[in-house]
């Protein structure tokens, strides 16, 4: 598959730096600046992307959706994700970049300490109550061992950002005006990674039932109590974001698309697409194409 998205470890950056190893902060202003407060699209594949702002505002591309959103924000960027940024000149912030599995290997709880980070992008607001302060405290504490680093700063490193992702969860919960259910949270956890996991084999909803000891009604109550769409729906809406994605940044023929997205003939995956977007893939990638 030929990628046309600009792909980078740090952005302008085709290396992954290799003097620190887990982690990498730097303020918003030392790559946008000189570019006139503007990051281009790109992706970063094995990292994953935190982005503060804590004044001004900025325009946010997350793969195909684009916004505008007036400080204070965090933005989260799963590995895979492309995106892009356009900032008010003179805002401020900082974007704090992870190698999730080599911090993970150092955590003696690392198979969770992320899973704030799997799944779909999102932007959070941090305007309640003292969350940007804290957040940002906590980012300062990681620049300083970051830019004098000593011994153990990778365990330090470790519990830093698990403060920092702790108060995230807090602000994702709040943005959803929900109440923190942890065994609920778990399990729609375990649905969205099984959906990555799968969504190209076409899974039914009763297999993913089935993988997670649920019945499909019992799945389809949690997921509408926590994303407010059905099982179905979830499975669906990744399948038609992984299309949008390379339809827009590969430059394979539809029909080729429609095989590796695991349908059995394009006209099957054309009718799909035009039934969740209302166009054919085909006027979709003329009109989005850059």
């Amino acid at each position: 598959m030929s990628i046309l998205v600009p792909e980078f470890s740090l952005y302008g950056e085709r290396q992954r730096e290799t003097t620190r190893e887990f982690l990498h902060v730097e303020e918003i202003s030392a790559r946008s600046a000189a570019r006139n407060w503007q990051i281009d699209t790109h992706v970063h594949n094995g990292l994953l992307q935190l982005l503060f702002v804590f004044s001004g505002s900025a325009r946010i591309r997350l793969d195909s959706e684009e916004k505008d959103y007036d400080a204070a924000f965090a933005v989260v960027i799963p590995e895979g994700v492309i995106h892009a940024f356009k900032f008010q000149p003179g805002t401020a912030g900082c974007v704090l970049t992870l190698d999730a599995a080599g911090l993970a290997s150092a955590s003696p709880d690392g198979s969770q300490m992320f899973s704030v980070l799997r799944g779909n992008a999102e932007v959070l607001a941090l305007t309640r109550d003292d969350t940007a302060a804290r957040v940002h405290g906590i980012l300062e504490q990681i620049k300083a061992e970051f830019a004098q680093p000593g011994a153990g700063s990778t365990t330090l490193y470790v519990w830093l950002v698990r403060s920092l992702l702790l108060l995230l969860v807090r602000a994702t919960l709040r943005q959803a005006d929900a109440q923190p259910d942890e065994g609920m949270r778990e399990t729609a956890e375990r649905f969205r990674l099984l959906i990555e996991q799968h969504y190209l084999d076409h899974w039914p909803v009763s297999s993913y039932a089935r993988q997670l000891n649920l019945s499909e009604s019992r799945l389809n109550r949690l997921c509408e109590k926590r994303y407010g769409r059905t099982a179905f729906a979830l499975v669906q809406e990744r399948l038609l974001l992984e299309a949008q994605r390379r339809l827009i940044y590969t430059g394979a023929p539809v029909s080729q698309l429609a095989y590796e997205l695991g349908f059995s003939d394009p006209p099957y995956f054309c009718r799909f697409f035009k039934r969740l977007t209302g166009q054919s893939p085909g006027n979709f990638r003329g009109r989005n194409r850059q």
